[in-house]
């Protein structure tokens, strides 16, 4: 079934010819959408390409003439770099799932087995969304989460699940292993809370990302013009610095959350000379007085405005907000700059995305309307699973989208949680700063993409996702879902800044 967003633009191919076919799609899309604007200089192009990154970029058809410049200037600097147009690549997701076993194909679904099918036969390294939730679909998975109106069920976007596209045997990830009634319609679907007699890993997802995803929230393409005019300023201004000097870091660490302090001190020892690493931690009896001053307002400001490469915040969260130090607000009283950081944030809900079902309202898959508990609205079966399309006043937004959104101020790439995160998100910035400070012979960067596919990988082994079962709380199910519910928005190619240690 072909949706009604994406009806008018079906097309036919024969089932034999899946990979040619959208061979054939991808070169006509990146041609038409790679010549630069008019009156746009050509960027430069770089010494060497990395050979060994292969990037798809997906994008509507309302957005791909916005991408025209961005994809010449990543082709000058990777192996390979190709536009899809989504709505092609979902008329060839159904094609590729035809000797299948999906028996429900949603868009979420198709886009998926297109991404499986160039990721076999194109070898595919790293995928670009280029489209907030209302106009890209949004996977969302399931927790049974102890609720009672609303039937103890919930639903969080998930773009992992474009990740981890092939089981451990190599064959397509569908993150729907229980297809009986109503779990047909549940993807990712995680036990434990309200469930004690069923695995954690209720649908048996492998987990493991076998590619690096990252998504452009943006709905128009005077947004996608103003995220790819900076990120190429950004890429180009680490092009013009080299290794010279040293790469910056900034460790934020906020009162009231769990005492992540010693968390961030093994940060900044793997990141080790290479990097100029500035703390800002909260103050208690165990810091001495002249430490560095606790994180506020005023100490980010003066740290972006002198120009930082990595943040990291550690500290309760909101939708706009890191407490007590950062808000949608401040963006106005930053310098607008090319030297701009990735940011990561633990705490909850910075990364605000989509509408979460069934507490707040939402239009489900078949089109009806819900006002949620949050509202009022009592379940007295499982909640139909929600679209995977959040239009209008569904589509969240927050601290994240903010700050990789604005033209010239904020950030190139963001790393959050779209709801309540737990402390056991440390480990994954465990696994982010590892890759990020492992040795490369090559001469490479390390790219924002695969420092985040590290850390999903490190997390599943470091957590024990495998082998964890249920207790008498809730935590353990919390423990698996940790790493579904981390948005990455930003094109996952992009290199982090590297450094070279001044000669003694």
């Amino acid at each position: 079934m072909i949706t009604q967003r994406h009806r008018e633009t079906r097309f036919s191919l024969p089932a034999g010819a899946i990979a040619a076919g959208l061979a054939t799609i991808i070169i006509a899309a990146s041609a038409a959408a790679q010549a630069p604007a008019a009156g746009a200089e050509r960027a430069p192009e770089p010494s060497m390409p990395d050979e060994s990154v292969r990037l798809l970029i997906v994008a509507p058809a309302e957005l791909a003439d916005a991408l025209g410049e961005y994809i010449e200037f990543k082709r000058q600097r990777l192996g390979s770099a190709q536009l899809v147009l989504l709505e092609e690549a979902i008329n060839a997701g159904e094609l590729a799932a035809l000797n299948s076993s999906d028996e429900r194909l949603d868009d979420p679904a198709r886009l998926k087995h297109c991404l499986f099918n160039q990721w076999r036969s194109m070898h595919i390294t790293h995928v670009l969304l280029v489209g907030d939730a209302d106009v890209l679909p949004v996977r969302y998975m399931v927790l049974d989460r102890k609720t009672e109106p609303a039937f103890d069920y919930a639903f969080y976007p998930s773009d992992l699940y474009y990740a981890d596209l092939a089981k451990a045997d190599g064959s397509f990830e569908d993150w729907n292993g229980r297809k009986d009634d109503f779990h047909a319609g549940y993807f990712g679907e995680v036990r434990g809370e309200a469930n004690k007699n069923d695995p954690i890993n209720f649908d048996r997802v492998d987990y493991r990302p076998e590619i690096a995803v990252g998504r452009w929230p943006v709905s128009n393409a005077e947004a996608a013009r103003a995220v790819a005019a900076k990120s190429m300023r950004y890429e180009q201004a680490l092009e013009s610095r080299g290794s010279e000097g040293r790469a910056k870091a900034a460790l934020i660490a906020v009162d009231g959350w769990v005492d992540a302090r010693a968390n961030l001190d093994r940060v900044a020892s793997r990141l080790g000379d290479e990097w100029i690493v500035e703390k800002r931690y909260y103050h208690d009896a165990s810091i001495p007085a002249e430490a560095p001053p606790p994180p506020d307002e005023a100490q980010l400001v003066d740290l972006l405005n002198r120009g930082v490469d990595l943040l990291i915040h550690t500290g309760h969260g909101s939708d706009n907000a890191w407490a007590g130090c950062l808000s949608t607000n401040t963006l106005e009283k930053i310098e607008a700059s090319d030297q701009l950081p990735v940011m990561f944030s633990v705490g909850c809900s910075t990364a605000r995305f989509a509408t979460l079902p069934p507490y707040e309202a939402y239009a489900d898959a078949s089109a009806g309307v819900h006002a949620g508990t949050n509202n009022g609205e009592v379940f007295t079966a499982p909640p139909s699973p929600p679209s995977p399309y959040a239009t209008g006043q569904y589509n969240m937004t927050g601290l994240g989208e903010a700050f990789l959104r604005h033209p010239d101020r904020g950030c190139v790439a963001y790393i959050g949680c779209n709801t309540g995160s737990q402390p056991c998100a440390l480990t994954l910035l465990d696994g982010f700063s590892t890759e990020l400070a492992r040795p490369r012979d090559d001469g490479a960067p390390a790219r924002v993409g695969d420092c985040w596919k590290a850390a999903v990988v490190h997390y599943c082994d470091a957590e024990h996702l495998d082998t964890i079962q249920p207790d008498a709380g809730w935590y353990p199910a919390s423990i698996f879902f940790q790493g579904m519910k981390f948005m990455l928005f930003g094109d996952p190619t992009l290199p982090l800044a590297r450094s070279s240690v001044p000669s003694e």
